[in-house]
Formats: C-alpha cells, sequence, structure tokens
C-alpha cells in the first residue's frame, strides 16, 4: 500500500534537513563571470550556487535558472546577453522553485520570456515564500540578496513538454514527474547533446527528497524517462558538469538505495534499525560521494509509502 507522509512527519524531515544543511559551509551565492565556463557550442554555463546554463542559438538566448535574488538575476541575464548576438530576444525558465534557482527574475530586462512547467509554477506559487523566509535565516548575504526579490509571472506554462527553437538550436524542456521537488524540470539541447538537470541529477551527491510525493521510486520513475535522452555532457545545479556517465551512476544509486530500503523492511527492521544499518553501507560502497546524510530520510519515506 502507497500513501503519502503525513504532515507532521514531513514536517519534521524537511526542518532536520534543513537544519542539517545550514550548518554546512557555503561558498558565496553571488555569480560572477569569471565563474564562466562553455561546456559545448552552444551551451554557457556560470559555475555557483547554483550553477545557471545559458544556451545561445542564433535567434534568440535561453537562461536555465537565476540565481537568489534580484541583483544574481541582473547578473545572469547581462553575461547571457553578452554572449548574445545584439538584439537577441532572451527566454528564461528555472528547473524548480528553490530561492537559490527561482528569486532573480526581478533581474531580467523587460521582454524576457519565462518559461515553467504548470505543477512548478503551483509550488512556487504554495511554498516559495517559505523557501525565501528560510533562506533569509541562514545568512546576512542571504538576506541581502533576497531584499529586493521579485517574481515574474510566466508567459508560458507547459504540462510536461515544451519544444523551445532558439534558431540553430533546439531545447526540450521537460516535466517528468516529482523527484528533488514535484516541479523540477529538466531541459536538453540539441544538437549540443547537453542535459541541464537541476538537481534531479548531480554528479557523486546524494538525493534530498524534499516534496511529499518525493522518494527513491519516484525519483527512479524520472531517471527511468531521463536515461532513453542519451546526453552526452550532464550539467547539475550544485555539482561540476560530467559526462552520460552521471545519469547511470545516479540511477545506479537510486536502485541500490531502494533495493536495500525493501530488503530491510522486509527482514522486519524498524525505520531506526534500517536507518543505522543502511546508512554506513551506502557510505563505504559510494566514497567521495557528498550529501550522504539524507539516508534516514529515504528509508522513512520508502517505508511510509509502501505502509509500515
Amino acid at each position: 500500500m502507497r500513501g503519502k507522509l503525513g504532515p507532521a512527519l514531513l514536517c519534521l524531515i524537511l526542518c532536520a534537513a534543513a537544519g542539517a544543511q545550514a550548518q554546512e559551509a557555503r561558498p558565496s551565492r553571488l555569480l560572477s563571470s569569471d565563474n564562466l565556463m562553455q561546456v559545448s557550442p552552444h551551451v554557457w554555463v556560470i559555475k555557483g550556487s547554483p550553477n545557471i546554463g545559458i544556451v545561445v542559438g542564433k535567434r534568440a538566448t535561453l537562461v536555465v535558472d537565476n540565481g537568489l535574488g534580484t541583483k544574481n538575476g541582473k547578473i545572469a541575464s547581462d553575461i547571457a546577453l553578452r554572449l548574445s548576438p545584439k538584439g537577441q530576444k532572451l527566454y528564461l525558465t528555472t528547473t524548480h522553485y528553490h530561492a537559490e534557482h527561482a528569486t532573480g527574475d526581478g533581474g531580467f530586462p523587460p521582454g524576457t520570456i519565462l518559461i515553467r512547467p504548470r505543477v512548478q509554477q503551483t509550488e512556487l506559487e504554495a511554498e516559495g515564500q517559505k523557501l525565501i523566509d528560510i533562506f533569509r535565516s541562514r545568512s546576512e548575504e542571504d538576506r541581502s540578496l533576497l531584499e529586493d526579490y521579485r517574481y515574474q509571472h510566466p508567459d508560458i506554462l507547459f504540462d510536461s513538454a515544451y519544444a523551445l527553437d532558439l534558431g540553430d538550436v533546439r531545447v526540450r524542456l521537460s516535466w517528468f514527474g516529482p523527484a528533488h521537488t514535484k516541479g523540477d524540470e529538466l531541459v536538453m539541447v540539441e544538437p549540443d547533446s547537453v542535459l541541464i538537470s537541476g538537481d534531479v541529477v548531480q554528479n557523486k551527491t546524494g538525493p534530498y527528497f524534499y516534496c511529499s510525493e518525493c522518494t527513491p521510486r519516484a525519483w527512479l520513475a524520472v531517471m527511468d524517462k531521463i536515461s532513453p535522452l542519451n546526453p552526452k555532457i550532464v550539467v547539475p545545479d550544485h555539482s561540476p558538469p560530467g559526462d552520460g556517465s552521471l545519469v547511470t551512476s545516479e540511477k545506479e544509486f537510486l536502485t541500490e538505495l531502494l533495493t536495500r530500503i525493501v530488503a530491510l523492511k522486509k527482514e522486519g527492521k524498524s525505520v531506526e534499525e534500517a536507518s543505522r544499518l543502511l546508512t554506513p553501507e551506502i557510505e563505504a560502497k559510494y566514497p567521495g560521494w557528498s550529501s550522504l546524510g539524507r539516508i534516514p530520510d529515504a528509508v522513512a519515506r520508502t517505508y511510509a509509502e509502501d505502509g509500515k
């Protein structure tokens, strides 16, 4: 029997995860052109927290994510316009609604066309302010960057897929279901074969299940839809770009995680026992991976989904 996490359990999980994250040392949130790198003929990345994708075509340019607050949005849009032919049309999209990805709208020039999955926009409207409040409490820099944020209402909302023609570049925007959040968007750039993967495919980084429907099983279902894309290059949001093997690694990790959780549940282990056994096991099997402290969260969500 499958079901959603209860409100009390979900709140406990999210608050604990947010608190753990707050303890981690963070680089500056401020984007810089000094961190600009080209990963393919049409795709550039501003390395930061998070990474910002820029896809430049002959007729239009797409920016993927816009940073924390208006100042970062202005930096991202200025860099995108410098990379683009003069007078180029500018598009903007966001991989998910979290504040460091989606509060830079106000820094983009008038006429920028904002595109989002409908599910993501609904999630932003319901939960966005809560995330902004969390970020404001984390550091003086975050609070300052969010002082003048303002959301732009999307010009285009789509349900599961949207094709964008930038001239000599076609981009597929896709929503495959909940993974990190309900509204995760995947951006596939053709003909470069570059996947801008948000938080869904990372580089040796453990998954963060943020929404009530976000579970190892749900994330794996999304990975099943990503795999046929066969990207040559993957650009995650919070870890370094890599080749297409990042998709395979992410899927293998989630498969191993879910398989072991289900097996421990069948053995009659409690959530606490399974978490205590599985955490060191996964850490030993995946050396060099970061953010593996959320294994207990994955266990709790899978047990809840399958019925305790």
